[in-house]
């Protein structure tokens, strides 16, 4: 089975002089596929994971962003893998779960905006 390496580009942060498409053109070049450009100019791309030592020097050749870090691009090593995080907010009528991270989904928006106080679903 392949394992597949993910990263992606902020389109929108790229220093001045840097032209989108020769970005996308110079990650095609090193393996990179592109999967998609969403609307919030965030280019996704992916490419099989080879054999070699991530660790040898230049072992990482991800596009810095416009601070001059790397893009945060990963292996992905085992796609059934969870995360450990746990819940912090439970629905106790439908057992549904956040856990604090990313936007908060709609179960709990909707109790929000009905006047309920989301710290009485805290865990």
């Amino acid at each position: 089975m392949s394992e597949w390496e993910y990263k992606k580009i902020a389109l929108s942060e790229l220093p001045r002089g840097r032209d989108d498409v020769d970005v996308l053109n110079d990650a095609g070049d090193k393996g990179w596929e592109l999967v998609a450009i969403l609307a919030n100019h965030v280019a996704y791309l992916k490419r099989e994971v080879e054999d070699t030592d991530r660790s040898e020097p230049g072992g990482e050749d991800l596009v810095p962003t416009a601070a001059g870090k790397p893009n945060g691009s990963r292996a992905v090593k085992d796609p059934a893998r969870t995360s450990d995080v746990k819940a912090k907010y439970r629905d106790a009528k439908t057992s549904e779960t956040w856990s604090g991270r990313g936007r908060m989904p709609n179960w709990l928006k909707k109790k929000q905006d009905t006047g309920e106080d989301i710290e009485d679903y805290l865990v």
